[in-house]
């Protein structure tokens, strides 16, 4: 079955626009994916080798997308419509009920609070739109940045696991916990 080449945009904020991915956005991704020090922490820690990679990425989150209604989105800079990363979230790859959470930025976008304003979006998307009761999200032990973020928005640390590459951070964020938070800062308003 052909994978729909439709580009949505699925939630917008201040500075940025969430999208589902057209194999178009090849060449952009592959800029961001090739930079070692985007991909430091993610994955592999590997950068992307070629284009033909990304697009297959590409072709994943296109198919996860069409599946389950969600997925990791193309994030877009209003102001310049540029392609700087991706957000969201994916069904864990073991088949299991949980949905990883997680996101990648271009370097030149860093220090910026891009993260986690497209980040906080995400989540609030996940729990009010799609009523995703959990989100997890493993960090590498190294990535304090990353773990600040997920802190920022409403992540709790769970645990932290032992692999061969060395610590990852496990963090959890409930629709609940989300939705009382969020009704606490309502009413400080």
């Amino acid at each position: 079955m052909p994978l729909k080449e439709v580009m949505t945009t699925i939630l917008e904020t201040e500075r940025l626009t969430l999208r589902t991915w057209s194999l178009d956005d090849a060449e952009a991704g592959f800029q961001i994916w090739s930079d070692a020090e985007v991909m430091l922490y993610v994955g592999t820690g590997e950068p992307y080798k070629s284009v033909e990679q990304t697009r297959s990425w590409l072709r994943r989150m296109i198919a996860h997308q069409e599946q389950y209604g969600f997925g990791y989105w193309a994030m877009l800079e209003k102001e310049s419509g540029q392609l700087i990363g991706s957000c969201g979230m994916g069904r864990h790859p073991d088949g299991g009920p949980a949905v990883d959470f997680g996101y990648t930025l271009a370097r030149s976008h860093w220090g910026r609070g891009l993260a986690t304003e497209a980040a906080a979006a995400c989540l609030s998307y996940a729990f009010e739109h799609l009523r995703l009761p959990e989100l997890v999200a493993s960090v590498d032990s190294r990535n304090t940045r990353s773990q600040r973020v997920l802190e920022k928005i409403g992540f709790v640390f769970e645990r932290q696991e032992q692999l061969e590459s060395g610590v990852d951070f496990w963090y959890v964020a409930t629709r609940a916990r989300n939705l009382c938070r969020t009704r606490v800062g309502e009413d400080r308003k």
